[in-house]
């Protein structure tokens, strides 16, 4: 046995979990360029899928949300509001407060990722069971510890 071969007898759980994100997200790239929508970036999908069509959240509660930094946050969606994907508007209370909001083609956007996003969910589960996938879902929706 090899130093590689007994390296990929055991990986670590976030090197495992990192092959299935990159998967998605090399999958998605592909099928939105086939369906001729413009590329949404794994920072991108991070805003996206906290937000719906008709919800307005801050910066804060949207990186809250994704469990990342504000500044992270106000990165992603600068970039989106710049794309026309997303706007901005005076938020109550503190006066720096702003709310975010999808636009029409945000949303449509949104809609065709997720539609993809489902799809491949789908793909994988004819691979490894749909069971498995729905047991791994609710796995990972859980709480994870502090």
């Amino acid at each position: 046995m090899t130093a590689e071969d007994s390296s990929e007898a055991y990986l670590p759980l976030p090197a495992l979990m990192q092959r299935g994100v990159r998967w998605f997200s090399d999958e998605l790239v592909a099928r939105l360029d086939a369906a001729g929508v413009a590329l949404v970036t794994p920072a991108h999908t991070t805003v996206l899928a906290h937000l719906n069509h008709d919800t307005s959240l801050s910066i804060a509660e949207l990186a809250r949300r994704a469990g990342v930094t504000r500044q992270t946050m106000h990165r992603a969606v600068t970039q989106l509001i710049d794309e026309g994907l997303l706007t901005s508007t005076p938020g109550p209370g503190f006066p720096r407060s702003t709310l975010i909001r999808l636009t029409d083609a945000g949303c449509q956007r949104r809609d065709v990722a997720l539609g993809i996003l489902r799809d491949l969910e789908q793909v994988l589960g004819s691979q490894l069971g749909s069971t498995t996938v729905a047991e791994l879902r609710d796995t990972l929706t859980r709480a994870w510890p502090r």
